[in-house]
């Protein structure tokens, strides 16, 4: 057995549960056509099927001022996204 590194570099759709913001929790919204909930899957599927998942992360505008870390092994998120409060005072108008 040797380590391995899985790379994806891709563009739109991503973002999903943008209200939750730094520090808080993000499970997904597993919608089947989410980017984000697609490549949360393919990480629970790797560990499901025996890969020790050392590091696991999807970053949300790379190399940019105000990039969002999402931790795909503790669902952490680092970092808010700057439309969270429309999202926030969505929520709150239901």
């Amino acid at each position: 057995m040797g380590m391995f590194r899985v790379t994806v570099e891709a563009t739109g759709g991503h973002g999903c549960q943008r209200e939750k913001g730094d520090g808080e929790h993000v499970v997904g919204c597993e919608r089947s056509g989410c980017p984000d909930c697609i490549t949360r899957e393919f990480v629970r599927r790797l560990r499901r099927c025996g890969a020790m998942v050392s590091k696991a992360q999807l970053v949300h505008w790379p190399d940019q001022v105000g990039q969002v870390h999402d931790d795909l092994l503790t669902g952490e998120r680092r970092g808010t996204f700057p439309e969270r409060e429309q999202y926030l005072a969505r929520e709150a108008g239901r």
